[in-house]
């Protein structure tokens, strides 16, 4: 099988999008049904980027922990970011990529392209498509107007093109086949994995990384994402101020992510309780210390509003930490019975169960059983397969 994989969502830092095509593009070489693969990006044809976090991978995590994302970030990213906020430039983007694109992949007589990032041109070739969320349909008050006219633009066209869409998860390949009004045999799910980085540690493992943010080994509660109110982070900060103070002191809550869109409200949240003693937010964090903040963690909180996957829920329960997180979207669908559920909207419920979770030592040893049993099961080496196995369908179906 000759492939294509657009790498235009390779930027530093890897998160999100860009870890996803990452794998992909890293692993899929060493699989045996694919005989070539090339990338793209922009137009143009690309090498895979060696990006610094990997060639900086033997260094000691003392060094820099918490370097600025504007510091990490390429100057081509910090670019499109600003593009991107800009109508006239974020249309003629829109238009000239599909063109410049369609025109490179027309110099090839065959194969595959896989476009990770909502995004299939016209073309010759088989066509797969990964939609991650459908947040732009669902909530577009989350995202810039720029963002919402491109995507609503390019989603639904890519959706009839491709010969097949991928999603992460079970319930965004639902609301997939429902917004675009597909054939259920169109859509197929392939879940993400857990990089392999994020395992159970030895306290001993994690008192040097640990003691650079002030932290102990299970002395806090953690919450992982960009800040954002999407992740529904002023909930979470009400329904932790519920709770009796000595459990606040005893076990704070710690937030990791840099500014997001919006986020002004929840950063003046955060100011509060940081002013109370019993929050620590420490921004951005270099991507070789989240998996020691992971592991030394008493409980990781994710009562998102709504994710297409939610992979921070899957790197906790590969730590071996309990997880707590919302009943809805894919995020049940991802933890698999070894979570404790919430409704995002209910503070109270959230108090409690945070409560339960801090403090109930038969569930929490049993969520991390469970938690590690599901974890090994989202593995990048199992996506990759799937996408695979995706991909022979797809030129089935040309």
């Amino acid at each position: 099988m000759n492939l294509v994989l657009s790498i235009d969502a390779i930027q530093p830092p890897l998160a999100g999008i860009g870890r996803y095509a990452w794998e992909l593009a890293t692993r899929l070489p060493k699989h045996g049904e694919i005989e070539s693969i090339r990338f793209t990006a922009d137009g143009f044809w690309r090498k895979l980027p060696r990006l610094q976090s990997e060639a900086q991978s033997n260094e000691r995590y003392s060094e820099s922990p918490r370097k600025k994302i504007e510091i990490q970030q390429s100057l081509k990213a910090r670019l499109r970011q600003s593009f991107g906020r800009i109508p006239l430039l974020a249309m003629a983007h829109a238009k000239f990529m599909p063109l410049a694109t369609s025109i490179q992949l027309n110099s090839l007589s065959r194969g595959v392209f896989h476009g990770p990032n909502y995004f299939v041109p016209k073309t010759r070739l088989t066509n797969v498509v990964t939609m991650h969320d459908l947040s732009i349909y669902r909530f577009p008050h989350w995202h810039p107007r720029t963002r919402i006219e491109r995507m609503r633009q390019l989603m639904p066209v890519s959706a009839q093109r491709a010969q097949l869409v991928l999603t992460d998860s079970e319930a965004t390949r639902r609301e997939v086949i429902k917004e675009f009004d597909l054939h259920p045999d169109k859509v197929r799910s392939v879940l993400l994995g857990v990089d392999q980085n994020y395992f159970p540690r030895k306290e001993s493992e994690l008192t040097e990384v640990l003691a650079q943010f002030g932290l102990c080994s299970g002395r806090y509660s953690l919450f992982v994402s960009t800040i954002e109110p999407r992740k529904n982070i002023a909930n979470l900060i009400a329904a932790y101020r519920n709770l009796p103070l000595v459990t606040r002191l005893q076990w704070p809550l710690v937030l990791v992510g840099g500014k997001g869109w919006q986020s002004e409200e929840i950063h003046a949240a955060i100011d509060a309780a940081k002013a109370e003693g019993w929050l620590k937010y420490l921004g951005f964090v270099n991507q070789r210390c989240l998996p020691f903040l992971y592991a030394g963690c008493r409980l990781f909180t994710y009562p998102s509003w709504y994710e297409g996957f939610g992979l921070p829920i899957a790197e906790a329960m590969a730590s071996g930490v309990p997880v707590l997180t919302s009943n809805c979207s894919s995020m049940p669908e991802v933890a698999a019975g070894a979570a404790i559920l919430v409704e995002p909207e209910d503070i109270a419920d959230i108090t409690e169960k945070l409560q339960y979770a801090l403090e109930n030592e038969t569930w929490r040893s049993q969520a991390i059983e469970r938690g590690l049993l599901r974890a090994a099961q989202l593995t990048w080496d199992n996506c990759v397969a799937g996408t695979v196995a995706a991909y022979r369908f797809a030129e089935q179906q040309r």
